[in-house]
Parts: C-alpha cells; sequence; structure tokens
C-alpha cells in the first residue's frame, strides 16, 4: 500500500464533511463537484438544456436537505443513491409538462404530443461518472504540465498515434512516450483522490 492510500483512508471526504458538519463551504464544494455530473445525467435523459438546469436545481434541494442524514454503506452507494433522485425529479418533471400540455392540447383540440421515454440511466450513470472525473482530473493536474506536454497527452487520448504525434508536435518518439506516462501517472494518482474526496 502506498503512502497515498494511507492518506487516502484517514482524510475526511466530503460527504462526511456534509453529513458531519453541513458548512456552506462543503456544500459549496459539493455543488462544485457534482452539479455537472447531475446535468449531464439530465442531458442523457433527453431533458434539454433549459429544463435539465432547473431539474439540477429540485435535485440539488434534495440533497440538501439528505445529505446530513444519509448513511453510507457498500449497499448504499451514493452515486446510485443520487442517481436515482436525478431520475425521480426528472420523470417527475415530464409529467409535470406532459400534463400541461394535456391542457393546452385539451383547449386547442391540437394532437396530443408525444411522451419522451427515458434511458436506462443506471447502465449510463457509472461510465458518464468515470469520464467525467477523468475530465475534471486532467484539469487539475494541467497546471504542473506545459502547454506542450498536455497538448500532446490530449492528442494521443484523442486517438493519435506516438509516431504521428510525434511528427507534428516535432518531438522525438521517445519523448512522447515519456510525456504520457508522467501525465497519465499524475492523472491517475488525481483520480484516485476525487474518487476518495468525493466519497
Amino acid at each position: 500500500m502506498s503512502a497515498d492510500d494511507n492518506t487516502y483512508k484517514t482524510r475526511e471526504t466530503l460527504l462526511q464533511k456534509i453529513k458531519n458538519k453541513h458548512d456552506d463551504e462543503s456544500w459549496e464544494d459539493f455543488v462544485f463537484y457534482y452539479r455537472n455530473f447531475i446535468y449531464i445525467l439530465c442531458r442523457k435523459m433527453n431533458a434539454n438544456h433549459h429544463d435539465s438546469e432547473e431539474i439540477v436545481q429540485k435535485v440539488l434541494l434534495i440533497a440538501w436537505k439528505k445529505l446530513p442524514d444519509f448513511e453510507y454503506d457498500k449497499k448504499h452507494n451514493f452515486r446510485g443513491w443520487l442517481c436515482q433522485v436525478t431520475k425521480n425529479c426528472t420523470k417527475d418533471f415530464f409529467r409535470y409538462v406532459k400534463r400541461q400540455n394535456t391542457k393546452v392540447e385539451n383547449a386547442t383540440k391540437d394532437n396530443p404530443q408525444q411522451s419522451v421515454s427515458l434511458p436506462d440511466i443506471e447502465q449510463v450513470a457509472e461510465e458518464e461518472w468515470n469520464t467525467y472525473l477523468a475530465s475534471m482530473a486532467l484539469m487539475n493536474i494541467k497546471d504542473k504540465f506545459s502547454e506542450k506536454v498536455i497538448e500532446v497527452f490530449i492528442k494521443l487520448s484523442e486517438g493519435g498515434t506516438p509516431s504521428s504525434v510525434a511528427e507534428e508536435m516535432d518531438l522525438p518518439p521517445n519523448t512522447v512516450s515519456v510525456y504520457k506516462k508522467r501525465v497519465t501517472a499524475k492523472l491517475c494518482q488525481e483520480i484516485r483522490r476525487l474518487n476518495h474526496e468525493l466519497g
């Protein structure tokens, strides 16, 4: 076990801070880290931008009320709970919109609007979280490397081969490999930190 792993085990997570204190700073951190993820889930459930912003506010309000009493265990995963709350809020929002549309349709005698079907969000939430976390981690470590090193890493991540990236960036192939290893190591460390910090 590495020293970092020991540090993670003893460090208080963000969710524990909210549960224990529910202070403004911890809540602001929660919103910073989770707001965009909730928004992504809403968009995955076919809500448009404006509707997603409204649903996000409803989910955050529920989280603010429920988090101090939330019980954490292996069977009660926080992100699973957050995903379910988001799904329920999105369904409720669509039901409300449908009821409003029905009132208008009855008044105007227009054809009824088809209801929007929701995907099984649980199946995509974990993949979206991993992608979201990796993107956040990369943003957090960018300042630790030169722009050129990060550019090389991004080009490789987008499917570029070491030889093509080396030629494009006018770098020796072994330098490209070294850049990738350095960023990957720091990125994995930051992902582990975020995973622990966010509970």
